[in-house]
């Protein structure tokens, strides 16, 4: 089996790059999509402006680990329990909050051996606003790729790297306009120079002011563990699970180890930055998780590679605030299997910063820009 080998920026040095944004332009035009205003996260540092549903179960997890820290023999296990518990219900807690907003970066290199090799980079933005009573809801969210290098054989399938370029603006709850990127490269002019993508978007007619499922918030009572444990399998496998990374974070012991470090930002606000090694036997042999990484990497063969197979540890790397909501995670991985018709391995990292700020979670530039078009 050729090497399908993905190295992508390493997991929090990456920070300064995760605060950025990917700009756009319309047909070479200098109309940045989202604005002048939204090459960085300003409020990636600080603390949330919306309340977290899952705070007050959050903060008894996390009380729960600091009660058995001074404790040797049920430490570690309570570490495992608790890292497990604080990633499922910032996951989840998504699904509830008025609003957020974040970015991520990921550059892959692939080795194909006697087929050649490619670099690829994919930047993600993605900034929701749930429906409510006085506000509807909204959704702005862009995937661009761009092929950093390409030779040998695979370069006849380049479009498949770059395929799926594309914004997606939901406004008023639910009506859609679409946009198609192409000549996706880097912005050299601005603060993030050759790290920040940016592409040119050709309106898409078939999706231009259609009506979209709305935008609102889950319906109901908030899940409880149990509940979040069964919708993580649930929704394993289709186009949007909640729990972020392919893994049932919830799995019976398939979380191996953890640590949780308490810290603080400049200004005094606290949060905790836990690190998990997941056990990969336990991941492999779980449906949930193996159907959330096959739909994710479009194979239907994939699956984690072990170290003692030649793999990485299959670590998740995230930041809580002590009121439970995300303030950035991470993943490091590798798997083996068949996709876009090549077989191989892939060596991947992850990270994706959030911000929950009024001025990053501002629409107003973003309808600016659609008013332009």
């Amino acid at each position: 089996m050729k090497n399908f080998l993905f190295k992508i920026s390493a997991l929090i040095v990456a920070a300064a790059l995760l605060g950025s944004l990917a700009a756009c332009k319309k047909d070479g035009v200098s109309n940045d999509v989202g604005g002048d205003d939204g090459y960085v996260l300003s409020g990636r540092n600080t603390y949330p402006e919306v309340a977290a549903p899952y705070e007050s179960e959050s903060r008894a997890a996390l009380q729960r680990y600091l009660s058995a820290a001074g404790n040797p023999l049920i430490k570690n296990s309570v570490a495992a329990e608790v890292a497990a518990e604080l990633y499922a219900y910032a996951c989840y807690n998504e699904e509830y909050i008025d609003k957020y907003v974040y970015f991520s970066s990921q550059t892959g290199s692939t080795d194909l051996g006697a087929m050649g090799s490619s670099t690829v980079t994919k930047q993600d933005y993605k900034l929701i606003i749930y429906e409510g009573e006085d506000t509807p809801g909204y959704k702005y969210h862009y995937t661009i790729k761009h092929v950093d290098e390409i030779s040998g054989l695979v370069s006849v399938a380049e479009s498949l790297f770059e395929g799926g370029t594309k914004l997606r603006f939901v406004v008023d709850t639910n009506k859609l306009y679409g946009f198609k990127g192409e000549n996706s490269h880097y912005d050299k002019t601005g603060e993030f120079k050759e790290e920040v993508l940016t592409c040119s978007w050709t309106p898409m007619s078939d999706a231009w002011g259609t009506i979209d499922p709305p935008i609102v918030k889950r319906e109901g009572e908030k899940l409880t563990l149990d509940g979040i444990r069964q919708d993580i399998i649930d929704t394993a496998g289709g186009d949007d699970p909640v729990i972020h990374g392919n893994i049932n974070i919830l799995a019976e012991d398939i979380v191996q180890s953890a640590t949780i470090t308490e810290q603080q930002t400049e200004s005094g606000a606290k949060y905790y930055n836990i690190l998990v090694n997941i056990d990969v036997g336990v991941a492999n042999a779980d449906a949930a998780s193996m159907a959330m990484l096959r739909h994710a990497n479009g194979s239907d063969d994939c699956v984690w590679v072990s170290e003692s197979d030649g793999g990485r540890a299959l670590t998740l790397i995230f930041q809580v605030w002590d009121n439970g909501l995300f303030k950035l995670y991470g993943l490091r991985e590798t798997w083996k299997g068949k996709t876009n018709g090549f077989s191989g391995m892939a060596d991947s990292s992850l990270s994706v910063q959030y911000s929950y700020s009024q001025k990053d979670t501002d629409i107003s530039s973003r309808l600016d820009m659609l008013e332009q078009q």
